[in-house]
């Protein structure tokens, strides 16, 4: 929902597929937790060119990526349910379906729960640490960027990293890859999502 708010405002052109889920969500110490409340079945994703660009979005591992999906297609992955998933089945680090991932985000309690080889994979590539209050922290190619935040007061954060990762994807595509312009856009943009909360 926080994704596509954000690429309906943008006009950024997008298809979504969907399964109905229904999560509780708890807030303890400041930390979100959430719990999967209904089963939801393995959908592979197929038939994806190149020229695709493919945001997958999880409760769980739902959404499992073709091994033949090409090289060049640019695939962005919030972790959040693949950690709730591996928390269960942490084989599911073993899978080649990591090798085909360009760009993971995470809050820093998710990214601290993955395999250190991941992370280093991933590194080299794009890596998205999103740190509540503090900002965030992205590697790209092996170079880390540092975004800070302006101090807001919010005692629901709900779906403000969905609102980060989406306006850093809107930028990334508008910008043909300039961090710097997707990190501060998309800190920008999270402090209006968090102000009219």
């Amino acid at each position: 929902m926080f994704i596509e708010n954000v690429f309906q405002k943008n006009k950024f052109k997008y298809e979504i597929k969907f399964q109905k889920t229904v999560i509780e969500i708890k807030i303890k110490k400041g930390i979100e937790k959430g719990a999967l409340k209904n089963k939801l079945k393995k959908i592979n994703i197929r038939n994806v060119s190149g020229r695709d660009l493919i945001i997958i979005s999880t409760v769980d591992s739902e959404w499992i990526l073709d091994a033949k999906t090409s090289i060049k297609t640019q695939v962005f992955l919030d972790v959040q349910g693949y950690i709730r998933s591996a928390r269960r089945n942490p084989k599911i680090y073993e899978l080649n379906f990591w090798n085909h991932i360009f760009c993971i985000k995470g809050n820093e309690h998710e990214i601290k729960e993955m395999p250190n080889n991941v992370i280093k994979n991933q590194k080299n590539k794009c890596l998205i640490i999103t740190k509540e209050s503090k900002g965030a922290v992205i590697y790209f190619k092996n170079k880390k960027h540092v975004f800070t935040v302006k101090k807001i007061k919010s005692k629901d954060t709900i779906g403000a990293g969905d609102t980060f990762f989406a306006n850093f994807i809107v930028s990334f595509i508008n910008t043909r890859g300039n961090i710097q312009k997707s990190g501060n856009f998309a800190v920008r943009e999270v402090e209006k999502f968090l102000l009219n909360k």
